[in-house]
């Protein structure tokens, strides 16, 4: 089953669509890279100090980081423009998945860890390095063509353990340096920064001991600060290996 956010307008393509024009591309190494996801939103005052937070750690380049924005806080004074109800209900199945009921923001996972303490710096730290000594479970490739239509993306994942199950694969469309001045809500008044917002989830396909290939078509896009992020996933939460592609690497935009 494919989740798209409308308002990226993903769909799966044939690879000769278009003529190509730029190309650059990513493949995972002998490390375990951690996915970050940071549940979020715009009408949460609790939220700014996490979402802050994420935008310091993203410069040590340690882990990949989303930020998913959750739409149930949207009836509570300040209608956040990143959320959607596939986020929300992505939190929910991840936390339901480790035996829990309660969702909240802001809320930190890493892994099949649903409540991770990002205020405490040993805590995280160490959070990230018990990730990162766990060997890659599929080794992920990523290619960015920019064409006439858009950009199109190729996804590959080859080595899965045939002893790892419900392992499915997944593409994230992400964005940085959004500033929103909020006018309502617990926020009012504010100007809030954002990084990694997730604009786009793709996915996702089953991962089997094989080799997997995807492809998929993104839009054209104002300037360079975007990017892509593959993940493996089992349905516990455990992340295989995750991978990211950032379209300045394509070089600058026309």
């Amino acid at each position: 089953m494919l989740a798209i956010q409308s308002l990226l307008a993903m769909s799966l393509i044939s690879s000769n669509d278009a003529l190509a024009t730029q190309t650059c591309a990513a493949r995972s190494g002998a490390q375990r890279v951690p996915l970050v996801e940071l549940y979020t939103s715009e009408g949460c005052s609790s939220c700014p100090p996490a979402d802050h937070w994420l935008s310091t750690q993203l410069p040590a380049q340690q882990a990949n980081f989303l930020a998913f924005h959750v739409d149930y806080w949207d009836d509570i004074g300040w209608p956040d423009r990143f959320a959607s109800p596939a986020y929300s209900n992505r939190q929910r199945q991840r936390v339901a998945s480790a035996g829990g009921d309660t969702v909240y923001t802001p809320q930190v996972m890493v892994g099949a860890e649903v409540n991770g303490n990002w205020r405490s710096r040993s805590l995280w730290q160490a959070t990230l390095a018990a990730e990162q000594r766990q060997a890659p479970g599929v080794a992920l490739a990523l290619q960015m063509t920019r064409t006439d239509d858009g950009w199109r993306v190729g996804i590959g994942a080859t080595g899965l353990a045939a002893d790892v199950p419900n392992a499915r694969l997944w593409l994230a469309r992400y964005v940085n340096g959004q500033l929103t001045q909020v006018r309502a809500g617990e926020n009012q008044g504010r100007q809030l920064r954002h990084d990694r917002v997730v604009t786009g989830l793709l996915g996702p396909w089953p991962l089997s001991a094989g080799t997997l290939s995807q492809q998929a078509m993104l839009p054209a896009s104002t300037g360079d600060d975007w990017g892509i992020v593959a993940f493996a996933q089992t349905a516990d939460g455990q992340i295989l290996q995750s991978l990211q592609l950032a379209a300045s690497d394509c070089g600058p935009s026309s």
